[in-house]
């Protein structure tokens, strides 16, 4: 199990950030995640794998001026 914004979510072999935001409702948003405390970039998505009993915070994007 992973928790994903304080909702658990089941935890499977090879799991990236990518994976789990296509699970996530109102995801597309999401710029960065903190997984496990570290950031992470859009950019970098695809290619980081989630260990399962991971925490996972998603962070929208923020804009403003």
């Amino acid at each position: 199990m992973i928790e994903v914004d304080g909702k658990k979510m089941q935890w499977s072999e090879g799991m990236t950030i990518a994976s789990v935001l296509e699970q996530v409702e109102d995801s597309r948003f999401c710029s960065v995640v903190r997984l496990n405390g570290r950031l992470v970039s859009s950019p970098r998505f695809l290619e980081t794998r989630v260990p399962d009993s991971s925490i996972l915070q998603l962070l929208p994007l923020v804009a403003g001026g």
